[in-house]
């Protein structure tokens, strides 16, 4: 057994003696044991304090010894119980550790270890994630919902279906709701305010995966994660900070099967310590403001790692990010004429570079006038004339307009990759800003909402030329 091992051994045994927070005299007794079975010193041990559940769980997946896994969990199995009882929270505990590590058991899944600050909510949680959409899965769910909730409900757990919640916010008077995010963010704009309620109102399963838990939270690993139930199973401490541990369990094709053989498995670990989630619950003009419905709302008000719209508003000269409550600052009309004209080209881009050979003089003359005729219509949206558009043929003239722009968009806080709304230089040598089309919206007259670029009447402008 490599030393490593050892150390993985030492860090999950620690967990579970720990996870109904009461140590006693048979668990001391069990912990001598094994650390004397696996010759786990001072030295292991204080190692083991370092490293999360999850990295000490993969330690031991890859680990290529005959009957370590095996003879593993019957040990941990003889820890659970070793003080007569076998807790809630060390049933759950268990239950990760079967899921992850006993071939014989009948659900497959992973363990994650983030840092608590980034997302946290009540242990016994469990969500339903995906993402993308799965129509057959999300259709079983709601058939199903009252019968998937209360067979997790009575085992103790709490099951939340983003779908369920967005449809009791939908169903709010929008004024109410709005005056509550006011209320618990008064800092926050109306523009700011309008574009959380819409992002709330518009939240999928799999948008609350990548956007959140993934952009935001930074539970990255859940990228292309196929449907699963993701379940807090607790908190420890890696070092001198706080983690919180999930367990991801892949569906398949039957979510109310998974859902049952799970509760069947965990409860035959209990010792008759099942708490009951109560079942009282948001109502009409009634939210919680606890665990996951907190940490919901929480994560949409902290403006950080979000992927904001932009809102083009040439009439009133602005740049707009409402997602951070924020605007281009430091520009004039040029440089944000330039802006909405990258938008326009999209990845095409605008490649300014002359090229080599005079065969290919004409053409790229040609197409340099025609971006410039589309520059200056859009410059005449933010107010300019035609005739006193900067020329963007001349390095001189057009390189102060990329740095001043460049500038002011690297002032922007809270953006979730902020270069990608940033003037970039591909490997082409075209430039373009990255930002997803479907983020791109544009503020006209006649219309009390802003419109999506590619059927604003400045993309049909640019598009005309």
């Amino acid at each position: 057994m490599l030393r490593i091992h050892k150390v993985a051994i030492a860090r999950i045994f620690s967990d579970l003696i720990k996870a109904d927070r009461i140590i006693d005299a048979g668990e001391m007794e069990c912990w001598r044991r094994i650390c004397g079975k696996y010759s786990i010193d001072n030295d292991a041990r204080r190692e083991a304090i370092d490293i999360p559940l999850a990295r000490a769980l993969e330690l031991l997946c890859t680990a290529e010894m005959s009957g370590l896994k095996e003879d593993f969990m019957a040990n941990c199995r003889s820890m659970a119980v070793s003080d007569g009882f076998c807790a809630h929270s060390e049933a759950l505990l268990m239950a990760a550790l079967a899921t992850v590590l006993d071939d014989a058991w009948p659900l497959y899944g992973k363990v994650f270890s983030i840092p608590r600050t980034d997302f946290n909510i009540d242990i016994g949680t469990v969500l339903y994630i995906e993402n993308e959409y799965h129509s057959a899965t999300n259709e079983a769910i709601r058939n199903g919902y009252r019968s998937i909730f209360k067979e997790l409900q009575l085992a103790g757990f709490h099951f939340v279906y983003i779908p369920e919640i967005i449809n009791h916010y939908s169903t709010t008077d929008p004024a109410l709701l709005k005056d509550i995010l006011s209320f618990l963010s008064p800092s926050m704009s109306n523009e700011a305010l309008d574009h959380v309620y819409s992002a709330l109102m518009g939240m999928t399963t799999g948008g609350f995966c990548k956007d959140l838990l993934c952009n935001k939270c930074g539970m990255t690993e859940l990228r292309s994660v196929s449907p699963s139930l993701l379940i807090k199973i607790g908190d420890s401490f890696v070092g001198e900070n706080q983690y919180a541990d999930y367990l991801c369990i892949d569906i398949g094709k039957d979510v109310v099967g998974t859902v049952r053989a799970f509760v069947d498995c965990f409860c035959g670990m209990l010792s008759g310590d099942v708490a009951v989630v109560s079942a009282s619950g948001d109502r009409d003009g009634r939210f919680y403001f606890h665990g996951f419905y907190k940490q919901l709302l929480d994560i949409f008000l902290v403006r950080r790692n979000i992927r904001s719209v932009v809102h083009i508003n040439p009439y009133r000269e602005e740049i707009l990010f409402p997602g951070i409550d924020a605007k281009a600052t430091g520009v004039h009309r040029r440089e944000k004429a330039l802006y909405a004209l990258l938008l326009c080209q999209g990845s095409e881009g605008v490649d300014f570079s002359a090229p080599a050979s005079a065969d290919a003089l004409g053409s790229y003359n040609l197409r340099m006038q025609k971006i410039q005729r589309r520059y200056e219509a859009i410059y005449e949206m933010f107010g300019g004339e035609k005739g006193a558009a900067p020329d963007l043929g001349l390095p001189e003239i057009r390189r102060p307009i990329f740095s001043c722009l460049k500038r002011s968009l690297r002032n922007l806080k809270g953006l979730y990759n902020p270069q990608d709304y940033n003037v970039t230089k591909n490997a082409d040598g075209s430039f373009s800003v990255h930002v997803e089309p479907d983020l791109v919206y544009v503020c006209q007259s006649g219309s009390e909402r802003p419109v999506p670029l590619h059927l604003s009447y400045l993309y049909q402008v640019w598009k005309g030329i």
